[in-house]
């Protein structure tokens, strides 16, 4: 979380806290704006001084969620020097792995839903936004800036589909058989 108050990261940690938990038990539709501020120990007007609704809360959410994500990734790259864009790519997949499946049932059905949520920027772009502002992907042929959007945009997809493929076929290959076949997939893209 960005630097804020201490009382509003409380506050945000709470709310974040809760709705892991009620995450488990029942679905996003479901789950009330009371039962949230209930379960995080917060009052319901103090929940509307920060948003408008639970899907500006969800916004919120993701988002923190996707930073956290990309955050733990750049810190593993920090320890790699090689190819910092392909290892970039491989620890997204493991980190988006490692999410718990309703997290990423509900970030996916967002995504295909995605009029429910127009704010909410798509895995795949935020993915690309933040691959923009630290690495170049491979081999430069002609215009840089458009042939590294092209990968990005690409390779995200692959990472995203993989990882939903992933969740669905889980009982019939490891994580570990996953993450070499997810390697073995970009090698050939690189």
């Amino acid at each position: 979380m960005e630097k804020l108050d201490l009382r509003v990261q409380k506050t945000y940690r709470s709310l974040i806290d809760a709705f892991e938990k009620l995450l488990v038990e029942k679905e996003f539709e479901k789950i009330l704006v009371t039962e949230l501020c209930d379960a995080a120990m917060i009052r319901r007007p103090t929940f509307y001084s920060h948003f408008l609704d639970k899907y500006d809360f969800f916004t919120f959410f993701i988002r923190h969620k996707m930073n956290l994500i990309f955050d733990n990734v750049f810190k593993d790259l920090d320890q790699k020097s090689a190819d910092e864009a392909y290892h970039f790519f491989i620890l997204v997949f493991e980190q988006l792995l490692n999410q718990p499946d309703n997290l990423l049932e509900l970030i996916f059905s967002v995504q295909i839903k995605s009029d429910i949520i127009t704010e909410l920027e798509g895995i795949q772009d935020y993915g690309q936004k933040m691959l923009k502002k630290r690495v170049n992907i491979g081999k430069n042929h002609g215009n840089t800036a458009i042939v590294n959007d092209y990968k990005s945009q690409i390779i995200m997809g692959i990472t995203i589909k993989s990882v939903y493929w992933y969740k669905n076929n889980k009982n019939n290959i490891s994580k570990e058989d996953m993450t070499k076949l997810y390697e073995e997939t970009l090698e050939k893209l690189w």
